[in-house]
């Protein structure tokens, strides 16, 4: 009995729109036994309750700040690439190259996490602080934008129903990827669209938006609403000059960056165009849009189209509405999903709120019960969503950090131990053996060379991209003197995630490894692989540490 009831909460937590209406439907069938017409919340309960759940999502993200790994597969080669550039190595290498290491997000979120790493050392702590700084502060730029005065009861209270959209996609929000940078340039985006006069206004959208484009190349798609913005407060000609310099803005990395490459930024964008769309997510894709939309449909459906036609908030509806299919639709690329929705978020609350100041100012025309029961609806489907889903998600992550203790030291304990020789991380298997692989950007922050990630080959394998023959080259004359594997794994045996789900290393590479490489010691959680053309043998060794053998040479 309880195992159901926990998966009919599980289930309306992840169906938005069945959650909305069977609350909606629950407080219109208990209006006509109870008169609720009485019931409001103080603004200071408004506020308190709106507080607490904007400082639990800091607090979470204070604490995986502060957790010794990662929770998503794309952040150790995230991490890994922001040292790289950062310290003279190419960020996009050709196709041709015995490297294969990149990925198609753009510039800005390696030479940020760089940014940080440089000025706070190198670690998994100064490297996860930005994606963490950036989520929290783009709800304090949302408020700023919507605040009407200094303590605006509706603008709080939609900033932590912003929180709730973030939390409904678990902990997406917190990881080391694009995406919580690009909330953060779209909140300041917005408000300086917002809030700021000419020209102040327009460079911090041009500055932001280029700053978008430079984290995923469709960024540009997400500051349609915030252009729609900057052209009903300035015109038109504002919104082109904001295009303009944001072209500009997104130019600089590229032209004044020796290891930014435009060619081989676009090569690799290319390559991500042949993956195809999938409807692996559809589902999850259009429930989390409809969530997006419901609001805002519902304003409309109880007070009619036809008095926001012609004005700034109809603008704004209108570039929500033109922007959503074209997000949809690259959600549906392999390995997407609702993250490419999340963003939106933001700009539909603030639209949100637009309309309902207004309507504030000027009387609500809805019958009471009916205003009523869709506030009390669609705040009580936020904070399911968003609570449960992020609970899920947190002790997901807890239960996964618990399954590997002491993994990232085991492999600081492995750099001491053979401080001097070259050492790189292969995959090896799936679930629990790929999950140890996670901290190799400790390798990178130590200046170990790069030469293979997993993710960077399996997005270059969906496209049917083989490795160089300057990569076998490397294997062959020992570039790299140890490699860590997980342990009791083959080197290198890895299934795409993509369908039709293959090896993304071929059997001939394997092999080709296995031929120049041997393993002659162990750690707790690897084995090592050295390669045969280092003097000497692996003994037993006789002290305490992480490898249990080492090298004698």
């Amino acid at each position: 009995m309880l195992q159901f009831a926990l998966d009919i909460i599980i289930f309306f937590a992840r169906n938005m729109v069945a959650a909305f209406a069977l609350f909606f439907g629950v407080w219109l069938l208990a209006g006509r036994r109870l008169d609720l017409s009485g019931l409001r919340l103080r603004p200071a309960v408004v506020w308190t309750l709106s507080l607490a759940l904007v400082t639990v999502f800091a607090g979470i993200a204070a604490w995986y700040v502060g957790l010794e790994g990662f929770a998503g597969e794309v952040e150790p080669v995230i991490s890994t690439l922001s040292w790289l550039v950062s310290h003279g190595h190419p960020l996009y290498t050709p196709f041709d190259a015995a490297e294969r290491y990149s990925v198609l997000y753009g510039p800005s979120v390696f030479l940020t996490n760089g940014l940080f790493l440089k000025l706070l050392g190198p670690s998994l702590v100064s490297v996860k602080l930005a994606s963490a700084i950036a989520a929290v502060g783009s709800l304090v730029l949302l408020y700023a934008a919507m605040a009407r005065r200094r303590r605006d009861t509706m603008a709080v209270a939609l900033t932590a129903g912003a929180a709730m959209y973030f939390w409904a996609q678990g902990f997406s929000v917190y990881v080391v990827r694009p995406d919580a940078l690009m909330l953060f340039a779209l909140a300041l985006g917005l408000y300086g669209a917002a809030r700021l006069r000419l020209p102040l206004a327009v460079l911090l959208v041009a500055v932001t938006a280029g700053f978008g484009v430079n984290l995923k190349l469709h960024g540009i798609l997400y500051f349609v609403p915030v252009m729609a913005l900057l052209a009903t407060r300035f015109g038109r000609r504002a919104t082109v000059s904001s295009l303009l310099g944001a072209g500009l803005v997104a130019a600089i990395p590229f032209a004044f960056n020796d290891q930014i490459s435009l060619v081989n930024y676009l090569a690799w964008v290319r390559n991500a165009s042949h993956h195809g769309l999938t409807t692996e997510f559809l589902s999850l894709d259009l429930g989390y849009a409809a969530a997006l939309v419901l609001p805002l449909g519902l304003v409309l459906a109880l007070g009619g189209w036809r008095r926001w036609q012609g004005t700034p908030e109809g603008t704004l509806v209108l570039s929500l509405v033109a922007v959503l299919p074209a997000t949809l639709v690259l959600a549906s690329k392999p390995g997407a999903g609702m993250v490419h929705l999340m963003p939106l978020a933001l700009p539909t609350i603030y639209v949100l709120g637009r309309l309902l100041h207004r309507l504030q100012d000027v009387g609500f025309d809805w019958r009471p019960r009916t205003r009523q029961g869709a506030l009390v609806a669609f705040a009580l489907t936020l904070l399911l969503a968003g609570s449960v889903n992020e609970y899920r998600a947190v002790r997901l992550l807890d239960w996964q950090s618990r399954q590997l203790p002491d993994l990232a030291d085991d492999v600081r304990d492995i750099m001491i131990d053979y401080d001097g020789l070259t050492l790189a991380m292969a995959c090896g298997g799936e679930n629990k053996a790929f999950l140890s692989t996670w901290p190799r950007a400790l390798l990178a922050f130590s200046d170990n060379p790069v030469l293979l990630d997993p993710i960077s080959v399996m997005d270059s394998s969906l496209s049917g991209r083989d490795l160089s023959s300057s990569t076998y080259d490397a294997i062959r004359e020992g570039r790299i003197s140890v490699w860590l594997v997980p342990r009791g794994q083959r080197p290198f045996r890895k299934v795409n995630w993509y369908a039709p789900h293959l090896p993304i290393f071929p059997d001939d590479f394997v092999e080709h490894f296995e031929k120049y490489y041997s393993p002659r010691a162990k750690s707790r959680y690897f084995d090592l692989w050295f390669w045969n053309g280092l003097p000497g043998v692996a003994v037993l060794r006789g002290g305490g540490g992480a490898a249990e053998e080492l090298l004698v040479r």
